[in-house]
C-alpha cells in the first residue's frame, strides 16, 4: 500500500496550441504518474467546466493536493469522491473538470505502476464488472468539416470504420485508406485539399456535406476493400442551422446511397425527440449515437436509452470530469446495451490514457481522429503495443 505525498499541475500546449494541464502525483513510495487533459471544441451545453489552465494548475497545487495527501492511492473511488466533494457543484465549476480529471487519471496511472501492472490491467480491475476480452474497433476521422476545419462542410466528421480481427489489421487498413483517399482528394480539388483539420482528418473546401461520402466510397472501391469497412458520420448538429425536415433528408440520402454504419448527434442535444423519430425510422441501420446528447452523464445515457432515442453512446472522460463517474456512465450504457465508443477529443495531448481505457471496459469502438499528427498516432501506437502484449478475442 502507498499512499500520496503531493499533486502538482503544470500548463501544457494542446494540439491547437491552446494551454491545459498536465498534473502529477507522487506516493509516498517515490513512484510517480502524470496525465494531461483534452479540450473540446464541439461541446455540448451540459459537460462539466473546465476551467483556465492557470487557475485549474493552482487548484490542483493547493486546494486538491492538501485534501489528498495521506490517501491510498488505490481507493480511486474514495480519491475522486473527495474532489467531488471539495468542489461541492453539479458541473465541476469551482475547481475544474479540468483540473480534477487530471488527478483523477494521474492516481489511476500511479496505482498501476506501484503495483506493476499495466494500465489497462489496473483499469479493468477498477472498473470490476465481469467483461468478455474484445478489442476495440477503429473510428478513424479522415475528413473534418464542422467546427474541426475551415473546409466548408456541415457536418463535422466523416469516418471509416474497418472490420478487421486485430487492432495491427485495422491501423494497416486506415493508414491505406487514408493515404489513397489524401491521392484522390488531390487530383479532384488540388493539393490543399489535403490539408489537415483539428483530428487530422482531409479538409477539402466543398459546400456539399454529403459529397465527402462519394470519395471515401471511391477509395474503398479503388482499394477493393467495399467488404472491409464501413463509413459513418459525426454530424454534430447542435452546430448546424438547418431544420430538422431538412436533416432528415441528408440522413435518408446518406443511408440509401452510402449505407452507414453509424449517425453520431444527428440533431441538437435539447432535440431528443427528433433522435427517437430517427432510431426507430432506422432500426438500427444506421446506429443513432448521442454524443452531446448524452455527454457521458450516466443519468443522460439512462434517459435517451429509456426513450430509445440512441443505439450507440460515446465516452468522453473530459465531459464528466472524474474516471469513476466515467465508469458509472460505461456501466448504464452497457446495462441498455448500446454500443460503446471511447472517444478523443479536438484539441488532444499526447497522453494515451484512452487506449488503455477502451481496452480495459472492452468498448465497441474508439474514436482517435486520422492517422496522423502526433497527438493522434501515440493512440494508435498504444493500441497497438497493448495488442502486442495481450492477446484478445475478435470482433
Amino acid at each position: 500500500m502507498s499512499k500520496i505525498k503531493a499533486c502538482q499541475a503544470r500548463k501544457i500546449l494542446d494540439s491547437r496550441g491552446d494551454w491545459t494541464i498536465e498534473s502529477e502525483v507522487t506516493l509516498e513510495s517515490g513512484v510517480s504518474a502524470s496525465a494531461s487533459v483534452p479540450q473540446g471544441k464541439s461541446t455540448g451545453s451540459r459537460e462539466a467546466i473546465s476551467l483556465p489552465a492557470a487557475q485549474a494548475l493552482i487548484n490542483v497545487d493547493t486546494r486538491i493536493n492538501e485534501v489528498l495527501k495521506g490517501m491510498e492511492v488505490r481507493d480511486q473511488g474514495g480519491i475522486d469522491r473527495k474532489m467531488l466533494e471539495l468542489d461541492a457543484t453539479h458541473n465541476k465549476s469551482n475547481l475544474g473538470a479540468n483540473a480534477i480529471l487530471s488527478i483523477s487519471l494521474a492516481t489511476a496511472r500511479a496505482a498501476a505502476q506501484e503495483a506493476g501492472s499495466p494500465l489497462w490491467s489496473h483499469l479493468r480491475n477498477l472498473y470490476g464488472d465481469k467483461i468478455d476480452h474484445k478489442a476495440p474497433r477503429l473510428f478513424a476521422n479522415c475528413i473534418n468539416g464542422g467546427v474541426h476545419a475551415g473546409s466548408g462542410l456541415e457536418l463535422q466528421e466523416y469516418v471509416v470504420v474497418p472490420k478487421f480481427d486485430t487492432i495491427r489489421e485495422s491501423v494497416d487498413f486506415v493508414t491505406e485508406f487514408y493515404k489513397k483517399l489524401g491521392e484522390i482528394l488531390a487530383e479532384a480539388f488540388g493539393p490543399t485539399a489535403t490539408e489537415v483539420g483539428d483530428e487530422g482528418g482531409f479538409t477539402p473546401y466543398m459546400t456539399d456535406s454529403i459529397a465527402p461520402l462519394q470519395y471515401m466510397k471511391q477509395a474503398l472501391s479503388e482499394l477493393g476493400a467495399e467488404n472491409k469497412a464501413e463509413l459513418g458520420i459525426d454530424a454534430a448538429a447542435s452546430n448546424i442551422k438547418r431544420s430538422s425536415d431538412e436533416l432528415n433528408k441528408w440522413y435518408r440520402e446518406m443511408r440509401d446511397k452510402y449505407n452507414l454504419f453509424y449517425i453520431e448527434d444527428p440533431f441538437g442535444e435539447n432535440n431528443m425527440d427528433n433522435f427517437v423519430t430517427l432510431a426507430r425510422e432506422f432500426g438500427g441501420r444506421p446506429m443513432i449515437i448521442g454524443d452531446d446528447l448524452t455527454t457521458t452523464d450516466s443519468r443522460e445515457i439512462e434517459k435517451a436509452a429509456l426513450a430509445d432515442a440512441i443505439n450507440g453512446v460515446v465516452i468522453k472522460y473530459n465531459q464528466i470530469g472524474t474516471l469513476t463517474e466515467t465508469f458509472e456512465a460505461i456501466r448504464t450504457a452497457k446495462k441498455h446495451k448500446l454500443f460503446l465508443i471511447v472517444s478523443h477529443r479536438s484539441g488532444e495531448t499526447d497522453d494515451a490514457f484512452i487506449a488503455d481505457l477502451a481496452w480495459a471496459v472492452a468498448a465497441d469502438g474508439i474514436k482517435l481522429g486520422a492517422p496522423t499528427r502526433g497527438e493522434r498516432v501515440a493512440k494508435y501506437n498504444r493500441l497497438l503495443e497493448i495488442e502486442e502484449n495481450r492477446p484478445f478475442t475478435k470482433f
